[in-house]
């Protein structure tokens, strides 16, 4: 009776495995091939994505202002595999895999001439002034408040999509809550740090929730503003102090106010723009259908 191979002798007698290969096809600056084992066939691999040293440093948005067109593209379609294009995306889905932008795939700036790479590169510049100029176009305008009702529901308009994202990074749908945001005051000039303001509700103008709402201040970029008593929103869960007709006066500014109680205070930045966002959560229907309106912000001085 022969003796059975030794497993060395074995291995060695066993041809290797076939190396499966995924390539894709979209277009010769996305074609790429990697070893798949059995059973990944259906589920691409992400590329790696690193950005710049110095780009990681940075808080957003300023980091994602910073990248290049190259690795914008691969950072969305390093994405794109866990956010899949919505039904109504296919004609701009089609237009962005010819130029390598697609779920999983390499975007390879120096593939092309150099005028394209100039273009691409002009193409994101445009894009991000653009966003930036879209704040106002943000909602409907009410006493210097930006509100939408439409957050979630943008379909194809991809720069008020973008905009909001920007500036509000996402929200819930009207139903669960609604984000009135105030850049400016009640007559159209910029939130500064270098003046005061106040913000009165009077009863009937509380913000109608069957949850909570809030205020928060933020500065230019979205962050919150830090300060010497650790506040950055007063709501209904605070400890306002209100009137005796119920109302509530809110003091918006970067010192303290002249009384010595600061339940009340909002502490601004002491100078450069600011922005301050309502949220009403589970917001009562005169809310959500826009028979409520937020209060205008008062500039004093």
């Amino acid at each position: 009776m022969s003796r059975p191979a030794s497993r060395s002798s074995a291995a060695a007698s066993t041809p290797p495995a076939p190396t499966i290969t995924r390539r894709s096809t979209r277009s010769r600056i996305s074609s790429r091939s990697y070893p798949c084992p059995p059973g990944e066939l259906t589920t691409p691999r992400p590329p790696t994505f690193r950005s710049s040293p110095a780009c990681r440093t940075l808080p957003f948005p300023r980091r994602s202002n910073a990248l290049t067109a190259e690795e914008f593209f691969n950072r969305l379609n390093e994405l794109l595999l866990t956010n899949p294009p919505e039904p109504d995306d296919p004609e701009t889905v089609a237009r962005l895999t010819a130029l390598g932008v697609a779920p999983g795939d390499t975007f390879a700036i120096g593939a092309y001439p150099a005028e394209v790479q100039s273009a691409i590169d002009d193409g994101v510049a445009a894009a991000r002034q653009a966003i930036l100029k879209e704040e106002p176009n943000l909602g409907e305008h009410v006493n210097g408040w930006a509100i939408a009702r439409d957050l979630g529901r943008y379909g194809t308009r991809y720069l008020y999509r973008a905009a909001w994202t920007y500036f509000g990074v996402g929200g819930n749908l009207a139903e669960d809550a609604i984000y009135p945001l105030a850049v400016v005051d009640g007559e159209g000039r910029f939130l500064d740090g270098a003046h005061r303001y106040t913000l009165h509700f009077t009863e009937d103008e509380l913000p109608p929730v069957n949850a909570f709402w809030s205020v928060t201040m933020y500065d230019a970029d979205s962050y919150l503003v830090p300060n010497d008593i650790d506040v950055y929103a007063l709501g209904n869960r605070s400890s306002l102090h209100y009137a005796h007709d119920s109302s509530l006066t809110i003091a918006i500014q970067a010192e303290q106010p002249d009384n010595t109680s600061t339940t009340n205070w909002l502490p601004a930045p002491r100078s450069g723009r600011f922005k301050l966002a309502l949220r009403l959560y589970h917001p009562r229907e005169e809310a959500s259908k826009g028979i409520w309106q937020p209060p205008a912000i008062r500039r004093l001085g």
